[in-house]
């Protein structure tokens, strides 16, 4: 199945970028947890509108409106003190890989929808150790609510139905790879580090 193959494949690019979001003190800091929240809208932002010129979602069952988490940053950086200009002035992360077609957008979309599993663990976190709730600060990582399962295993179909043959395998996964390796350099900026992945 191309979902395991993906997950096996990107395990380090993954696992980079988790540790960075730790150096973040993404959970334990006000500070820590806005900048967090600045890099995943300008990630988001950037990856949506190349979502949003790809034809053929329909193809496989995608509805990349439907999964759009731009609208949820923005509430969220607005709860948390940024007003509506500061957070449209936020830049783009701009070294996303080509996003130009199905299998590099649906490879660009694994990274950024299975960052949604673990937002269900985030979101506990940051309510006991900030205060914050879904709808007052923390919509963004509670995205889907009760929905995470159900739409994770709805776009594991989708990819798994569309990587028919070793070139779109092939095409997804390295699209999923130098996604990782971007949202790891992204996060690498803010903190000031060099990328791992």
């Amino acid at each position: 199945m191309m979902m395991s193959r993906l997950k096996e494949a990107t395990r380090p690019r993954h696992e980079a970028v988790e540790a960075r979001l730790g150096l973040l003190r993404l959970t334990s800091t006000m500070e820590g947890y806005v900048l967090a929240l600045r890099r995943f809208y300008g990630l988001h932002r950037a990856a949506e509108a190349a979502f949003a010129r790809v034809a053929g979602w329909d193809a496989v069952g995608i509805d990349p409106d439907e999964r759009r988490k731009t609208p949820l940053l923005e509430a969220d950086l607005i709860r948390l003190g940024l007003t509506p200009a500061e957070v449209a002035a936020l830049p783009a992360c701009p070294a996303l890989p080509p996003i130009v077609d199905l299998p590099t957008a649906l490879g660009a979309m694994y990274v950024l929808e299975g960052s949604t599993l673990g937002g269900r663990y985030i979101t506990k976190a940051v309510r006991a150790k900030l205060g914050l709730t879904p709808g007052d600060g923390c919509s963004y990582f509670a995205s889907y609510g009760d929905r995470v399962g159900p739409m994770w295993k709805a776009f594991g179909a989708a990819v798994d139905a569309f990587a028919a043959d070793d070139a779109a395998r092939e095409a997804v996964e390295r699209s999923a790879d130098a996604t990782f390796a971007a949202v790891d350099g992204w996060f690498a900026e803010e903190a000031g580090e060099p990328s791992r992945a």
